[in-house]
């Protein structure tokens, strides 16, 4: 397992071991610099080793933990009776990355830091360049530079530090597109005050949002986590959030659903915006949502593209497969960009809106309202005339067009809301003329998308499988949670999609999917059975997350695993809006 640590622009995952495994530069969506984490062999890493007595060594396992309310990380090894001490940060908005190296005890011994760069997924070769102290490693479009301020005996692929303890050895990596970026990164640098400010920043973050302390520390302690890891996945720059900053972390270990998830999804960032509002952290929201109204078409329907890139636009969304790493777990293929990107997906026009209603009503912000109003208008009108149109759904299936009940919902959100936004308005007119469509579309729903056979609401009106998307009925109060149509529903999806105390997507699916399970337990809250719900956000918490609060995308309780991208955004958003809803928001 991995901790991540990031700067708005790209992250890093450290080992339990103390090695980088992941790094992509010089952004979220570059190719790997570092990617042992797909291929333990050939993806290249960044691991410290030490020397005693003649043998060299790998550092033992270790235990990490963040410091409290921050994306610093602390992974602590062994080293005989010695005790290595890595503290990991990035300082927000600058291109580099700190490793405050602190070892104690009473033996000396050499400590390692050896570079095994691999660029552009293992398909070049780098340039090094040897240095006073320190490495410059480029290849086109990347480079990386590493140096330290204490005495290091520099080759080709690695810096070695001789260790009389106690000391701490600041180890700077400083990138950019070209060595000329990465020099200029370098310049100014001070481990002691960008430690303190990058410090700051984080736990100024964190202060921020509505606190939870009645729920238990743990939960508590997950909440926070939670927060912490969407600032962390967001592109700082656009206001873009991306869905995960992994690329073909396996669904099933050992078989082909590989997903890059390095993108912004639409529906990711609408749900990431409403549970930031909910949190009270209503900038962050505020930006997410700029972002998307910001990729919205001006003409014909007005999200096309499922997701973008985080600069909003379809760069490397071209999927593509890679042959030079070998997948985690020999999970083949890995895989850049994503085909769903090409799909039609009716449901997101109305996550979108939902999400400007959410942000509206905790924030009370009357002027954002009044100055996107038009563009509200622009999306719900479209829906107006395209609902009854087939797409591919939630879960991005790769077969024919269907009418998925979960898609036809919130179209009757986008219609049901955006009139509620249009009375906040004064817009009366419009509220009704959407109001009845959002009637026409709920009947409509009600007459194809219910199975009588089966007791519950249908994945699709062509397509009668138990599907936990059509959780978003209840979810958004299209029908109420005591309502005989909806209460059959819970209890069919709960009887056949359950697994461990989790739920799954569908019957097809072998693991539990985060997602779900939080909708699910968003439900127990509604009907008043808060006891139900606390029990699931427990066991996602204790399944379906890392010791250090990262969710992944499912869970596989066979052989007791996360598995897939890690950390998700889908996972995290919805434990910040379950815990919400906990306390009475939402």
């Amino acid at each position: 397992m991995y901790g991540v640590i990031g700067n708005g622009e790209t992250c890093a995952f450290i080992s339990v071991f103390s090695s980088v495994d992941w790094l992509c530069l010089p952004r979220f969506d570059s190719p790997t610099f570092f990617a042992r984490a797909l291929d333990s062999v050939n993806g290249g890493s960044l691991t410290l080793s030490y020397e005693m007595g003649g043998a060299k060594t790998p550092l033992e396992r270790g235990e990490q933990r963040y410091l409290e309310d921050a994306n610093l990380l602390e992974t602590t090894n062994r080293v005989g009776a010695d005790t290595v001490r890595a503290i990991d940060f990035m300082p927000f908005n600058k291109r580099k990355m700190w490793r405050i190296l602190g070892i104690s005890g009473p033996d000396s011994f050499r400590l390692v830091m050896e570079v095994d760069a691999r660029p552009d997924y293992n398909r070049k070769k780098p340039s090094v360049d040897i240095l006073d102290n320190g490495l410059l490693i480029h290849s086109p479009g990347q480079a990386l530079l590493i140096t330290s301020s204490e005495r290091a005996s520099v080759k080709r692929k690695s810096l070695a530090f001789e260790v009389e303890p106690p000391m701490a050895i600041p180890v700077l990596l400083a990138y950019g597109s070209t060595p000329e970026e990465a020099r200029k990164a370098a310049g100014g640098s001070s481990y002691q005050r960008e430690y303190l400010e990058c410090l700051k920043f984080w736990r100024g973050y964190a202060v921020s949002a509505l606190p939870v302390f009645e729920l238990s520390p743990r939960l508590h302690y997950y909440y926070m986590r939670s927060l912490l890891v969407l600032k962390l996945l967001m592109y700082d720059k656009t206001g873009a959030i991306l869905a995960a900053p992994t690329t073909s972390f396996p669904e099933i270990v050992g078989e082909d659903k590989n997903w890059d998830y390095r993108f912004c999804w639409v529906r990711d960032g609408a749900y990431s915006a409403e549970a930031l509002a909910l949190a009270g952290l209503f900038d962050e929201s505020r930006k997410i949502l700029d972002f998307l109204l910001g990729i919205a078409e001006k003409e014909g329907k007005p999200y096309p593209h499922p997701l973008v890139s985080i600069d909003g636009d379809l760069r490397g969304t071209e999927e593509e497969e890679i042959g030079s790493l070998v997948g985690f777990g020999n999970s083949r293929p890995v895989r850049i960009g994503n085909k769903a990107v090409e799909q039609k997906q009716n449901d997101l026009e109305g996550e979108v809106v939902h999400s400007i209603y959410v942000f509206y009503k905790y924030s009370r912000r009357q002027e954002y309202l009044e100055r996107h109003f038009e563009a509200v208008k622009r999306i719900v009108e479209y829906v107006m005339g395209h609902w009854r149109e087939k797409d591919a759904g939630i879960w991005e299936f790769r077969g024919p067009y269907m009418d998925y009940v979960h898609s036809k919902t919130m179209c009757w959100a986008a219609l049901e809301y955006g009139g509620r936004l249009a009375s906040s308005m004064g817009e009366r007119r419009l509220a009704s003329r959407w109001g009845l469509e959002a009637e026409r579309v709920k009947v409509d729903i009600i007459k194809n998308g219910w199975s009588e056979e089966k007791k519950c609401f249908k994945r699709a009106y062509e397509d009668d499988s138990y599907d936990a998307s059509v959780l978003a009925i209840p979810l958004m109060n299209m029908l109420p949670v005591d309502d005989p149509m909806v209460q059959m529903t819970v209890k069919s999806i709960t009887d056949h999609l359950g697994t461990g105390g989790l739920l799954k997507r569908f019957a097809e699916e072998p693991n539990a999917f985060m997602l779900s399970s939080l909708w699910l337990a968003q439900v127990m809250v509604k009907k008043g059975r808060a006891v139900n719900a606390l029990d699931i956000i427990n066991r996602a918490a204790r399944y379906a997350s890392s010791d250090l609060g990262l969710f992944a995308e499912e869970y596989d309780m066979y052989y007791q695993r996360l598995v897939g991208n890690i950390p998700q955004s889908f996972s995290h958003e919805e434990f910040i809006k379950s815990i919400n809803y906990l306390m009475g928001r939402g």
